[in-house]
């Protein structure tokens, strides 16, 4: 079946297919208007940035979702000190914050070569709090992981040391759009999504500038409010519901 969303680019001129000419429809400022002006282009590229923002909460239901327009894999490493069951994450090598662990894996010894899976225990386990606050003597080779906020607890915790131990796959933040450049590139979110991102940063310019144009800002509002809820329901009947979390820095893949 042949989908239905096109890609909108940032900017395309000639076709008519990119975020700021569906900002010049939405607005009514006219053919060529945003993007042939450097004051409103830096604006309206700011404002479709915090449109990402925007949408972050319902996009990272997706499951391992990652933007493709970052050129590197989004996972990472670091070491398993023994006696160690807690660990802090933050930011990928790149300094682009990790917004969702969505899988763990370590290496079951201090030799091992080859990473292996861990199952994850939800905070609603009624063994949650002795994972993050385990007996002393809960000792062995992980097999299960919690996430509560920006710390992963391992259990049974650690009895070695393994350099790289942990591997995470993760979710990071958007790759936000400069108005001086990446005019080609498409917005590096799921298609049914990127119809939003016009939508928003026409509403708040509309909503500053043209407070008077009440017609075109309530047809924005009932387009946003639709897509939103369309897309939220699509996205709970097919990906379990996650929480976003903040990371300290790990060593990149």
């Amino acid at each position: 079946m042949t989908s239905t969303h096109h890609p909108l680019v940032f900017s395309d001129t000639t076709n008519k297919n990119g975020l700021i000419q569906e900002c010049e429809f939405w607005t009514n400022l006219g053919d060529g208007t945003i993007s042939g002006d450097t004051t409103l282009l830096t604006q309206f590229t700011a404002r479709i940035n915090a449109g990402f923002d925007r949408i972050s909460p319902i996009l990272y239901k997706y499951l391992g979702f990652d933007d493709p327009n970052h050129n590197d894999e989004p996972a990472g490493t670091f070491d398993i000190v023994s006696g160690q069951y807690d660990y802090t994450i933050a930011q990928d090598d790149n300094t682009l914050d990790i917004l969702d662990i969505t899988g763990v894996r370590i290496f079951p010894s201090a030799t091992a070569t080859q990473y292996v899976d861990l199952e994850e225990i939800t905070g609603d386990n009624i063994n949650a709090m002795e994972v993050m606050s385990p007996n002393s003597d809960d000792v062995g080779v992980p097999s299960k992981y919690l996430k509560k906020g920006n710390t992963i607890f391992l259990t049974p915790q650690p009895n070695y040391n393994a350099t790289n131990g942990i591997k995470i796959y993760f979710s990071r933040e958007i790759a936000y759009f400069d108005s001086s450049g990446y005019d080609t590139r498409e917005a590096g979110i799921p298609r049914p999504f990127q119809g939003l991102l016009p939508l928003y940063a026409s509403y708040d310019w509309l909503i500053v500038n043209k407070p008077d144009n009440k017609m075109a800002i309530t047809r924005i509002e009932e387009q946003i409010s639709k897509r939103e809820k369309q897309l939220d329901n699509l996205i709970n009947s097919r990906y379990p519901k996650r929480s976003i979390m903040t990371m300290s820095k790990i060593n990149y893949i």
